[in-house]
């Protein structure tokens, strides 16, 4: 009995010896935390001027806006937010790529302890996506624009055909219901618009681009100034083709099937490239 009542003196004379020391570091410490959010409240350091460059589309109003709620309340309940060595750079640079589909790129940066500068870069309307599929009777009226990488980004007015060149296939990571912020599949995407720039150089305007299952990828031309011939017809081919194989291909087959670019008995429909080093080609019955 006598030992255990030992062992437990003991107990309490490391304890008190553990204890109070920690709790003297503790009350520091909270003193310290407290001072520093005290000190951090200081309108010496409080942010009073947002500069924004870049913004075009996008309201400058909005994007300020957002940035002074994101400035508003403190770290923790005592830190300031707005104070300019410590507002939130990185939640406010996240936030308005979120808010703001059609931001590209945000950079927030301090320019002095009462003002911080924002430099947005905007995306460009490239192409107009119009849907998993083509139908001929469609009109341009559900549309939204794109940029170079596929990425949906705003809704689009309505155009007339031929303003941009339409895309039709299906979204990825969109939310259900609505195609903003979605994106079609970037590599094949990427393959279809290359091949469509390339046709565009060598044969003429691209009306429509069709992404669809099973890797296969149409391709419409709307005008031709050098084939005349080619205007409407459909250009298959698939996810193994590269850009320069199918313009390649299409050089040296077209003046073999239509020599003299002479003019045609029957309408050309479409030109089927899926088939390895054969091409084949379908006319109006």
């Amino acid at each position: 009995m006598e030992r255990f009542t030992t062992i437990i003196e003991n107990a309490r004379g490391h304890f008190r010896q553990w204890f109070m020391p920690t709790m003297a570091v503790v009350v520091l410490l909270s003193l310290f935390f407290v001072a520093g959010g005290g000190v951090s409240q200081n309108d010496k350091w409080r942010i009073d001027t947002i500069e924004i460059t870049g913004a075009n589309t996008v309201s400058t109003d909005a994007i300020r806006e957002l940035m002074k709620e994101k400035l508003a309340g403190n770290y923790f309940f005592a830190y300031a937010r707005e104070n300019s060595y410590l507002y939130p750079q990185k939640e406010i640079g996240r936030t308005l790529l979120e808010r703001f589909p059609r931001l590209s790129s945000v950079l927030v940066s301090r320019v002095n302890v009462h003002t911080i500068a924002v430099s947005v870069s905007e995306r460009k309307p490239y192409a107009l996506w119009c849907g998993d599929e083509y139908h001929a009777v469609q009109e341009l009226s559900n549309c939204w624009f794109i940029d170079t990488t596929g990425f949906v980004f705003d809704r689009a007015p309505v155009f007339s055909v031929g303003v941009y060149m339409e895309v039709y296939g299906k979204l990825l990571e969109k939310n259900a219901g609505e195609a903003l912020r979605g994106q079609l599949p970037y590599k094949r995407f990427t393959l279809a618009n290359t091949i469509a720039q390339k046709i565009r150089a060598e044969f003429g305007e691209t009306a429509r681009v069709a992404i669809k299952d099973e890797g296969e990828i149409e391709l419409t031309i709307r005008s031709s100034v050098s084939h005349p011939y080619l205007v409407g017809v459909v250009v298959r081919f698939d996810d193994e083709h590269t850009p320069e194989a199918v313009v390649k291909n299409l050089l040296a087959a077209i003046p073999v099937q239509f020599p003299g670019n002479a003019a045609l008995k029957k309408k050309l429909l479409y030109i089927d490239m899926r088939f390895g080093n054969k091409i084949f080609f379908g006319f109006e019955n």
